[in-house]
Parts: C-alpha cells; sequence; structure tokens
C-alpha cells in the first residue's frame, strides 16, 4: 500500500512534468518555427484588394504565430481608408486569417469643387478633387446637405443611418437628402418630389406608408408621423 508520503511526492512529479510539457510548448511555439505563419487569409473583402491588404498587413512568412501581434495587424488594416473594421485571428497551426467590414458608401457631399463620399457612420473616407472623375458608382450617390457633417455630427448620424436603412425602391427614387436637426431630415425624389421624412425612428413603418402615397400625385409628401401620412 502506498504510503501518503509517495503519493504526494508522485503527485507533485506530475506536477512538475505537466509544467515543463506546457511550457516546452510554448516555447517551442513561440520561438521556433514548427508553428509559424506559411498562409494568410483574407476574408469578406469586396472593394479592397487581397494584394493591398498583405502589404498593409506587413506579416513576414515563417514567423511564429505566437509572436503576431494580431491587434498592431489589425490597427495597420484597419487604416486603410474604405475599410471600417478588422480581425485578426490565429489559426493553427500554420495560418493567420484576416477578416474585414468594408465601408458602405451612402452619400456624397459636394463642397465646391470637391466631392467626398460618407459611409453609414457619417465618416467621408474617400474625396474627389476638383477635376477628379468619380467613378459612377459614387456619382450616383444621393448628395447630402447639412450644417456640420461629420461622425460626430448627431445630425449626420441621423441622417446617414436613415439612408443606408431604405428599402431599394426607394433608393432608386432617392436624389438628395438634407437636415437641419436629428429630426428634420427631408428627402428629395426624382419627379421633383419631397418627402418629410422627420426623425430616424420607425424606418421601416415611413417606407411603407411612403410607399402608398406615392401612388398618388403629388410634391410634398410628409412620413414624420407614419400612423398619420400626409401629401399635397
Amino acid at each position: 500500500m502506498i504510503g501518503r508520503t509517495a503519493l504526494r511526492r508522485r503527485g507533485l512529479i506530475w506536477t512538475v512534468l505537466a509544467v515543463v510539457v506546457v511550457v516546452g510548448g510554448a516555447v517551442v511555439a513561440y520561438y521556433t518555427p514548427l508553428m509559424s505563419v506559411r498562409s494568410t487569409e483574407v476574408l469578406d473583402n469586396r472593394v479592397v484588394s487581397e494584394s493591398e491588404i498583405l502589404a498593409v498587413a506587413d506579416v513576414t512568412q515563417g514567423t511564429p504565430l505566437l509572436r503576431v501581434d494580431t491587434a498592431a495587424v489589425a490597427r495597420r488594416v484597419a487604416a486603410i481608408e474604405s475599410i471600417e473594421s478588422a480581425r485578426v485571428q490565429r489559426s493553427y497551426p500554420s495560418t493567420l486569417t484576416i477578416s474585414v467590414v468594408e465601408r458602405r458608401p451612402v452619400v456624397r457631399i459636394v463642397d465646391g469643387g470637391t466631392t467626398q463620399i460618407l459611409d453609414r457612420l457619417g465618416v467621408a473616407y474617400l474625396t474627389f478633387g476638383e477635376g477628379t472623375t468619380i467613378p459612377a458608382e459614387f456619382a450616383a450617390l444621393p448628395r447630402f446637405t447639412t450644417a456640420h457633417p461629420g461622425p460626430t455630427d448627431p445630425t449626420t448620424k441621423a441622417a446617414v443611418s436613415v439612408v443606408a436603412d431604405l428599402p431599394a425602391y426607394l433608393t432608386r427614387l432617392l436624389v438628395s437628402v438634407a437636415a437641419t436637426s436629428p429630426v428634420d431630415i427631408e428627402l428629395a425624389l426624382k419627379g421633383e418630389r419631397t418627402v418629410v421624412w422627420g426623425d430616424s425612428d420607425r424606418g421601416e413603418e415611413k417606407a411603407r406608408a411612403l410607399k402608398n402615397l406615392l401612388t398618388r400625385k403629388g410634391t410634398l409628401y410628409n412620413v414624420s408621423s407614419p400612423d398619420f401620412p400626409a401629401f399635397k
């Protein structure tokens, strides 16, 4: 029968061996090429090329995975103007995965000869100077007018959220958006029609109410209260 002292000694030995194995594994993973970067995957990119993302990520092949600063890589990739955010993950034994969320263009601001493209967060991430050819997909965006455009401006945030959530039928009709406050948003539609939208709440209900109103001839439609829409 094994005594308590012997059992404790045996348990201690196994504990030490386990620690040695864990530490040894960590040393191997951190300092040797056995678990190093052999491939880098880029996911969810449509506009920004994989080659650009990999160049900015700047991860050297053969770097041990544990030595890759994933947060720093994510910051570098997210600094690309057309990328909203990035996430970097290690996939053992030898893969680094970069997942991105690209910015979605929503509206354009025209100031003299300069055009800025704003995303769904109100960030102006692209600028086209005077004389620059604007790609068709950006030139077709609704023009946005407000006093202080920007991602920290409540009026901008409310207006771009309205546009970003519009149904397809209404997006096709939209020409421009004007907002003087978060609760005073107006849409200009094709056919010289104006829509008083109000605030950014109850967007789906307002869109449904407007769809019914647009079957009637008019120039001014008010869906700021979707329960009581009006037109004239």
